[in-house]
Parts: C-alpha cells; sequence; structure tokens
C-alpha cells in the first residue's frame, strides 16, 4: 500500500501550473459522434467504501522464496472521504486502509504463515491525503510514514504500486471524447529504486449520464539497470515486462472507481548482489485484481 498510496505524488505549486509531463493526458482517438468532456464533479462530504483484492493465479519462478519469502495476496477494506472541496474545482480526500488480511497461496509452510500475517497486518490504518482536479489527477498529496511499516513485504509494495493512480481513479483528458475514445498516461516510475516506464491506455467502451465504463491496458518495462534494495544488497535487473489489461466502471461523483478487474502477467530477469554472493532469478507471475466500491454520498 505504500506504493498504491505514494506513486502519484507531486510538488505543489501555488500557481497551479498544468500537470506534469508524467501525469499528463495524451488523446489517441476522439472516439464516435456525439462528443462530451468528462469531468469529475465530486460533492463535499462524500464517503466510499471500497475492497480491494489481489491474488496470484500462477507463478513460476526460481528461487526467489528463499531470497523474498512468501508474497501473499492481500484483500484491503479501504475507506476513503469525507471529501473536501478546495479551490479550482478539486477535492480533497483520506484514503485508509481500514483492515487488511492476507491470502495466503496454497502449500505455504507452516513457519511462515505468522510472518506473512505480520507484514500484511502492518498495512492496517495506513492512510495518505491526496488532491485531485477536476480531470482525477493527482496534484498534490501527503502520505506519512508509520511505525511498523517497514515489515511490510517490498514485493506487496511493487504488487499494488499503481492501483490508486491508474485503476482507482481513471485520468480524464482535456478533449470532449465519444465512445471508442482512446487516452493515454506514459509515467516514469521507481520500483524500489529501479526506473521503469509504464503506460496506461484506456479506450471508452460506453457512458451513461454521470457513469463510464473504460477498457484498460497497462504496461511496464525497465530498461538494463542497478538498483540499491537495501544498503547491503543491489538488484540488477537484466529484463523486466508486465502487462495487465481489464477494465473498470467508474462514476464522475465518486473519488474511487465504482468497479474494477484485471489481469497482469509479469516476467522478471535479475540478480541480486551482496558482498557475499551473486543470486540470478528468474520470475513469471499471473495475478488477478478486483475493486469494488459503496458509496455513501
Amino acid at each position: 500500500m505504500v506504493a498504491l498510496l505514494a506513486t502519484c505524488s507531486c510538488k505543489k505549486d501555488k500557481t497551479t501550473p498544468p500537470p506534469p509531463p508524467e501525469l499528463s493526458v495524451s488523446l489517441i482517438e476522439a472516439g464516435e459522434e456525439p462528443r462530451q468532456i468528462l469531468r469529475y464533479a465530486i460533492a463535499p462530504d462524500t464517503v466510499v467504501q471500497s475492497v480491494l483484492e489481489i491474488r496470484t493465479t500462477s507463478v513460476t519462478t526460481e528461487d526467489v522464496q528463499e531470497t523474498f519469502g512468501v508474497l501473499p495476496g492481500v484483500r484491503l477494506e479501504l475507506h476513503a472521504g469525507p471529501t473536501v472541496s478546495l479551490p479550482d474545482n478539486r477535492i480533497r480526500y483520506v484514503l485508509r486502509i481500514s483492515r487488511a488480511y492476507p491470502i495466503l497461496p496454497e502449500g505455504t509452510e507452516i513457519d511462515r504463515v505468522e510472518e506473512v500475517r505480520e507484514g500484511v497486518r502492518a498495512l492496517n490504518d495506513m492512510r495518505g491525503r491526496f488532491d485531485l482536479n477536476e480531470r482525477g489527477i493527482v496534484m498534490d498529496s501527503d502520505v506519512p510514514w508509520a511505525k511498523g511499516q517497514e515489515r511490510i513485504n517490498p514485493r506487496i509494495t511493487i504488487m499494488l504500486g499503481n492501483v490508486r493512480s491508474a485503476i482507482a481513479t481513471v485520468p480524464l483528458p482535456v478533449e470532449a471524447v465519444g465512445v471508442g475514445a482512446v487516452w493515454e498516461v506514459r509515467r516514469q516510475i521507481r520500483i524500489w529504486s529501479a526506473r521503469v516506464t509504464q503506460v496506461t491506455r484506456y479506450e471508452l467502451v460506453d457512458r451513461i449520464d454521470d457513469r463510464f465504463r473504460v477498457r484498460i491496458t497497462v504496461q511496464q518495462s525497465a530498461p538494463a539497470q542497478i538498483a540499491d534494495i537495501n544498503p547491503k544488497l543491489e538488484m540488477h535487473v537484466r529484463t523486466y515486462e508486465m502487462r495487465a489489461e481489464g477494465h473498470a466502471l467508474v462514476d464522475l461523483g465518486l473519488p474511487i472507481a465504482l468497479e474494477a478487474d484485471l489481469e497482469s502477467d509479469s516476467e522478471a530477469d535479475i540478480a541480486l548482489v551482496s558482498p557475499e554472493k551473486t543470486e540470478p532469478i528468474q520470475s513469471a507471475r499471473r495475478s488477478v485484481l478486483r475493486l469494488a466500491t459503496e458509496s455513501e454520498r
């Protein structure tokens, strides 16, 4: 949840400039007529409860469990709001994890179960503040680091990294769009300290009043590089690729999507280098994500 909350923060600017380049939305196709402007209009005091579940459906990995530990799935109960109105049609809300549950992989060794549960429990009550503009882009955020979160398995952070910014709140283009419109957001993100390019593409499938559905494709790739995991351990990235496909149903009156459903496949070829040894790791993983939201506005 560290990155789920924190990856979309950017610097505050009192002059309200355009979004930074990495948060810009590029329109690829305008879609069919009639076309309309899409904008969020979130009323003050809006509160939503969401459930986010991510689980691994298959994995082919060499020696990764002994190095990184067991990677559980997670079920998170989220609380967002109440929203507060800000100038320039922005809204502010606090996103909090009210409960976190591990989804243990089949065959998890008994002596590792408590270790896994403790790492997921560290997510409980983690929270962050976000300021959204009317196009659904986070213009400012504050995510304090709480005691105990060092126990969170770093791969949970990676697994959840861009849910909030890419899926939970769909960013919107400046231009008017119709059914069939396509837009994308290109970002440079960090996984640990590794540089990763992420391209998220949205296709407008349908719209009825303030609700619309989009087809989503997310692609991540990383060049060969050396990243620091901790002062005594480096991650030498040879190749990394991830692709996710699915859909989201969005209500323009809510800060979080009503529902989202994605499946992802990732492949990584890395080496962990410490003063004692070099350990090559190859991993392929398939995961599914489900998000469901209830409104209390």
